[in-house]
C-alpha cells in the first residue's frame, strides 16, 4: 500500500530558530522591521510554495516586513538567501535559478529517498544532454517532437550549428485537430538565450509558420517579453527545465524502474478488527447456493449512510425485500447475486466499478485480494472491504443500475 508521508516536517533545530518568530509573524504589518532572511520565510511559510528571491523582496516590501537602506533590495535578497543555504541547518533551499523554498517542506523518510533520486536523475540528464554527439542529440530532438504531437514524415532537419543545435522544420498536431508547420530552433547552450535569437527565429518564418525555441539554458527576461510582444506571431519558449520535465514526461531518454515496499493494507486490517466481521470464525464468509437469505425477524434498521464500525449486520431490505444476513460480505453477495437476476446486463456494467487500486466485479479474481464468485454467475467480486467501504460499495452498484439510496437499508445490532 502506499503510505502518506508528510512534506511539511521541520527538525528540532529549525523549531528552535523559527520560535522567536511567531510573536512578529503574528503581526506581519508591525512597525519594526525583520531581517531578510525572517522576512523571506514569513513571505515562503504564507505562500505555501517555493518563490523567486525578486518576487519574496516585492511581496516583504509590500507588506513592510523589510526596511532596505540601499537601492537594490532584492538582490540583497538573493544574496542573503543564496549564502544561507549554503549553512547547516538552513531554513531555505534553493528549488532552482534564483528561487528558494523552506527546508521544512522536503520530503522525509523514504519519499525523500525518492525525490533525491529524481533528483540526481535529471542533473545526469542535463549533463548527458550537453555532451552527447550530435547526431545522438538530433535523434533524441526528433523523437521528443515526436512525441510532442509532431507528425512523423514531418520532422526534417533543416540546419546544424556550430554549437552542437539544430533547426528542425515539422507539423504539430494540437489536439488531433489543428496542424500548426512549426519552425524549432535548438539551442544546446549553457548561456542565456536573449531577445535577439527571438526576433532572428520570428524574421525568418513564413506566413504559415510558428516558431518554438528549445535550449537547454534559459531565457533572458528580455527574450521572455520578446517572445510575447503585444502586434507580433508569438514565439513558443522551452528552457532547460521544461526540456527536462518533457523528456521524463515522454520518458525519451528515460526509464522506470519500479521497487516494491512492503506495507501493512490498512483495509484490511480495518476490517478484521470491525466487530461486524469479529464472528467470522463461527459464520461463513458467503453464501454459494442459489437461494438468497431469508429475511431477518428483528434488529434496528441503520441507513446506508450510518456508520458500520462496531455494529453487526443481522440484515438488508433491498428493493423491497428482506434477507437475513451475518456478515457485510453477505451483504455485497447478496446484492451483486439480486441486480444480476434482475439485470441481464450486470455482467457488461458491473465491470466498470474500479477501486483505487483493484477492480471490483471482474470475469476473473486476478488482482483482487479476497475475491468471491457471485451466486450463479461467472463473475467475482472484491470482497476484502471495511464495512463501510462494502456500503459505498453496494450504493455504487444500486446507483449504477438506476436505483436511490432508499431502496437499501441495513439491520443491525451494537
Amino acid at each position: 500500500m502506499t503510505r502518506t508521508i508528510s512534506r511539511h516536517t521541520m527538525n528540532e533545530g529549525m523549531k528552535e530558530e523559527t520560535t522567536h518568530l511567531e510573536a512578529t509573524m503574528a503581526t506581519p504589518n508591525s512597525t519594526t522591521p525583520m531581517t531578510y532572511l525572517d522576512a523571506a520565510y514569513v513571505v515562503l511559510r504564507d505562500a505555501g510554495q517555493p518563490l523567486h528571491y525578486r518576487e519574496i523582496t516585492q511581496r516583504a516590501l509590500e507588506r513592510g516586513l523589510i526596511a532596505p537602506a540601499g537601492l537594490t533590495p532584492d538582490a540583497t535578497m538573493g544574496s542573503r538567501l543564496y549564502t544561507d543555504t549554503k549553512q547547516s541547518g538552513s531554513r531555505f533551499v534553493r528549488a532552482g535559478r534564483g528561487v528558494f523554498g523552506l527546508a521544512e517542506w522536503e520530503p522525509t523518510g523514504l519519499e525523500a529517498a525518492i525525490a533525491q533520486q529524481e533528483k540526481k536523475v535529471r542533473q545526469e540528464l542535463r549533463a548527458r544532454l550537453l555532451q552527447m554527439p550530435p547526431e545522438r542529440f538530433e535523434a533524441l530532438v526528433a523523437e521528443l517532437l515526436l512525441q510532442m504531437g509532431f507528425e512523423e514524415n514531418s520532422i526534417q532537419v533543416t540546419q546544424r550549428s556550430n554549437d552542437g543545435g539544430i533547426d528542425v522544420v515539422g507539423i504539430f498536431r494540437a489536439a488531433g485537430i489543428t496542424h500548426l508547420h512549426t519552425a524549432v530552433q535548438v539551442k544546446r547552450w549553457k548561456q542565456p538565450v536573449g531577445a535577439r535569437l527571438v526576433r532572428e527565429l520570428r524574421g525568418s518564418l513564413e506566413a504559415h509558420q510558428h516558431g518554438m525555441i528549445l535550449t537547454t539554458s534559459f531565457f533572458t527576461p528580455a527574450a521572455r517579453s520578446e517572445a510575447v510582444a503585444a502586434g507580433k506571431k508569438a514565439i513558443t519558449l522551452i528552457d532547460g527545465e521544461t526540456l527536462l520535465d518533457l523528456l521524463i514526461k515522454y520518458r525519451v531518454g528515460i526509464v522506470d524502474r519500479q521497487v516494491f515496499i512492503l506495507d501493512l493494507d490498512e483495509e484490511w486490517w480495518h476490517e478484521w478488527n470491525s466487530a461486524d466481521t469479529g464472528r467470522a470464525e463461527n459464520a461463513p464468509a458467503e453464501r454459494e447456493s442459489s437461494k438468497a437469505p431469508e429475511a431477518p425477524r428483528s434488529g434496528r434498521v441503520r441507513s446506508k449512510t450510518q456508520r458500520a464500525r462496531n455494529t453487526r449486520i443481522t440484515g438488508m431490505r433491498l428493493l423491497g425485500r428482506e434477507y437475513r444476513l451475518r456478515t457485510w460480505r453477505e451483504a455485497l453477495l447478496t446484492v451483486c447475486q439480486v441486480l444480476a437476476e434482475q439485470h441481464s446486463d450486470f455482467a457488461q456494467r458491473a465491470v466498470t466499478l474500479k477501486g483505487r487500486k483493484r477492480q471490483y466485479v471482474a470475469p476473473t479474481p486476478s488482482g483482487m485480494i479476497g475475491p468471491k464468485r457471485i451466486p450463479n454467475t461467472s463473475l467475482w467480486v472484491e470482497t476484502n472491504l471495511s464495512a463501510q467501504s462494502t456500503q459505498k460499495m453496494i450504493a455504487n452498484l444500486l446507483e449504477l443500475f438506476g436505483y436511490s439510496a432508499q431502496d437499501v437499508a441495513f439491520f443491525s445490532e451494537t
